[in-house]
């Protein structure tokens, strides 16, 4: 069987945040359902703070259209969304901690939790393991 090629960089960066959107409210579901409300509202802030600098950096960095790709205009686009993606985290953290009633620890866990998946979904999705 040959492999599969490539997806596109829009394609792969909407697949991701499907994915993951779709992991965040499972996650939230089950919690609440296992455990309580505080807990899953911790499961889905965390899982929102990842969440929400990751649709900005997605939508910043793929929002050029195809025929004005180059070097330096993908290039800046990258560095825009990462320092863009980079203080939506900061406030949303900010905002999560300091006005919110949340399980710090689940907060912190379901974050890192979504940056793993990150990893693996675009792993496989791109058929690259």
């Amino acid at each position: 069987m040959l492999p599969r090629p490539a997806m596109s960089v829009k394609t792969m960066a909407w697949s991701v945040l499907l994915v993951q959107l779709a992991l965040i409210v499972v996650a939230t579901l089950i919690t609440w359902l296992v455990k309580d409300g505080v807990t899953a509202g911790s499961v889905l802030s965390g899982g929102g703070t990842y969440w929400v600098p990751q649709l900005l950096f997605s939508i910043l960095s793929t929002s050029r259209p195809d025929r004005e790709l180059d070097v330096g205009l993908v290039l800046w686009d990258v560095y825009l969304a990462a320092g863009s993606k980079l203080i939506a985290t900061l406030v949303c953290f900010v905002v999560v901690f300091k006005w919110l009633d949340v399980n710090h620890a689940v907060v912190l866990i379901t974050f890192s939790l979504m940056l793993v998946s990150q990893w693996i979904i675009s792993l496989t999705l791109n058929n690259r393991y």
